[in-house]
């Protein structure tokens, strides 16, 4: 709740600046991630350096696209408790362009990741020829660009608008913002569907599901959330934002990964049951091929990282209100994206007698975390670019007196 009386604003905390260790960590990362990908290639497994590739680029990809769609969701919802929040999410969106670039480079590897993409194959397949007006290479790059463009841009202008209330103030800017936010989110549902088509669903092009969008798009949520609350986290706990960022902030971000770690289970849990009652074949093959070759171990752990732990670990109160436990917890939502990712795009690689097989992700994981490490630079520099509060947001007031 938030009370209605308002109080003086606290001084200016200036800008915010990553430490310089997490910005060398971030740094080895990323060089980290660089060698175990030349290292993958350099040995000849191209299907483990492009599904390693694609994981990482959509993991940080989904950080990216976040920041732009909880602006537009914030907006719309009027939730004032995130204003001073906001320097951080609009850092994340800083990603949308190098990052939008780096995953279109996905494409290079079309011909190790996507079966769709062989004529020869297309030809003497029924199913996939049939699919072959948009599972073509030609679609592929055209609306995966073109999406990936709109993000971008929606987000540069999200922005600009958001700079411009801090040079002028007033609501002019907020009302412009809501506008934007409606269309943008209208235009995201659409593209964020065909984008997820692309680089996820048609690795099995074989199999479909109408929920897949819906749940890329928690993952996307909950992960994005999580990386909200390791960052607000660590601002509490180190007091840079004193007097604009506290405990009850701290508490309404920690409900929110809390939501979204059980919607994804609702999510995960619906898809699951509707082709297991159904059972057709067109939509088991999902599940029998990660149950098969070595893969059930990994798909059995998902449920329990991705929202058994965090689900049990944030059900008290204080958990939501305290850094040390909302941080590690966030941070396992975080590697449980990882995780997602890997049983989704692992078992597609290779197809028939040539199915990949259940194997520890090394590779994949180095490369994610220097995805990783190369978002969390770009982060810190947008993050740098501007004071740390917009102190000529209307609703700030509203913020700083937010209890919950």
């Amino acid at each position: 709740m938030s009370h209605s009386h308002a109080q003086p604003l606290p001084a200016p905390p200036g800008r915010l600046t990553l430490p310089a260790p997490v910005r060398g960590l971030a740094a080895l990362l990323a060089a980290a991630g660089a060698a175990a990908l030349a290292w993958a290639f350099s040995r000849g497994e191209t299907g483990l350096a492009w599904s390693a590739y694609l994981i990482g680029a959509f993991f940080a990809l989904g950080l990216g696209v976040f920041g732009v769609a909880w602006l537009a969701i914030l907006s719309l919802a009027r939730g004032d408790w995130a204003v001073t929040m906001r320097r951080p999410t609009e850092a994340m969106t800083a990603w949308l362009l190098p990052g939008g670039l780096l995953t279109l480079a996905v494409g290079l590897g079309m011909h190790s990741l996507y079966h769709w993409s062989h004529p020869e194959v297309v030809a003497t397949d029924a199913l996939l020829a049939h699919k072959a007006p948009f599972l073509n290479p030609a679609m592929f790059w055209s609306l995966t660009a073109a999406s990936l463009a709109l993000w971008a841009l929606f987000a540069a202008r999200l922005v600009a608008i958001s700079r411009r209330q801090d040079r002028e103030g007033g609501i002019a800017a907020s009302r412009a913002t809501r506008t934007l936010s409606a269309v943008f989110l209208v235009v995201f549902a659409l593209t964020f569907s065909a984008v997820s088509f692309y680089l996820l669903l048609s690795l099995d092009a074989h199999w479909f599901s109408t929920m897949f969008a819906v749940l890329v798009f928690t993952d996307v949520v909950q992960t994005g959330v999580a990386f909200l609350a390791v960052v607000a986290g660590l601002l509490v706990a180190s007091r840079k934002l004193e007097g604009f960022l506290n405990e009850n902030h701290l508490h309404a971000i920690g409900k929110m990964v809390f939501a979204w770690t059980g919607f994804w289970a609702y999510i995960y849990f619906c898809q699951y049951m509707l082709i297991w009652y159904a059972n057709l074949p067109e939509e088991t093959v999902y599940f029998l091929r990660r149950a098969d070759n070595g893969w059930l171990p990994y798909l059995l752990v998902l449920p329990l990282v991705k929202f058994a732990i965090p689900f049990l670990l944030l059900l008290p109160r204080a958990a939501k209100r305290n850094p040390r436990v909302l941080v590690p917890v966030s941070g396992l939502v975080l590697f449980a994206q990882f995780w997602e990712l890997y049983v989704m795009v692992g078992p597609a690689i290779g197809h028939g007698g040539e199915a990949a097989h259940g194997h520890l992700p090394v590779v994949e994981l180095a490369v994610t975390l220097g995805f990783l490490g190369l978002f969390t630079l770009v982060f810190g520099w947008a993050l740098a670019r501007q004071e740390a509060v917009p102190l000529k947001e209307p609703a700030l007031a509203a913020c700083l007196d937010y209890h919950a």
